[in-house]
């Protein structure tokens, strides 16, 4: 704004057009369900904060324009989380609250327990999943490479169980390997 009126000052864009308020993140929730959504331990709120223009709704603003990196914020419940997945892209885990399990390998070999303000960088292609332990709702930020989202791949047993309860899991990649009849 200009200091002696109340016009806006045309040269410079409206900073607000920028900003997403935290009390206003509903605005921002994904329609897009990863496939182990189907299974309610995996269940979990997402927003797709920065980039991932094709999650949103309604029209474009300028934090869909993000091109190197997006941002997506989880809402978690104890007890629940993210499937042992992949994705050829690095991604960042930023625990925002509560107490994580993040585990890397095809079989979760490994594990690490994250609390708010930890950080964690995990390689393209290394399968990883987190899970929040303890009794406080679970919010993560996650930050990947690229405009939207890369594509995930599942480790075989997740598919099997999808499959064995009726899910439609032809389309989905899994290291190594195609499902496609």
């Amino acid at each position: 704004m200009d200091e002696k009126s109340s016009t806006p000052d045309t040269n410079n864009p409206d900073i607000e057009a920028h900003v997403l308020r935290f009390e206003n993140l509903d605005q921002r929730e994904s329609p897009y369900r990863p496939i182990d959504m189907m299974l309610e331990r995996f269940e979990r709120k997402r927003y797709a904060v920065l980039g991932r223009p094709a999650e949103q709704k309604g029209e474009a603003t300028p934090l869909d324009n993000v091109d190197a990196f997006n941002i997506t914020y989880l809402k978690v419940e104890p007890g629940k989380g993210l499937a042992t997945h992949g994705h050829p892209t690095p991604e960042a885990f930023f625990v925002m609250r509560g107490t994580w399990r993040i585990t890397m390998g095809p079989n979760s070999e490994q594990e690490t327990i994250m609390k708010p303000f930890d950080i964690i960088s995990v390689p393209p292609n290394e399968m990883h999943g987190a899970e929040v332990i303890g009794e406080e709702t679970g919010w993560m930020m996650t930050i990947n490479a690229g405009h939207g989202g890369a594509k995930l791949f599942w480790p075989p047993d997740l598919v099997n169980e999808l499959r064995d309860m009726g899910a439609n899991v032809s389309d989905v990649e899994m290291p190594g390997e195609s499902l496609k009849a």
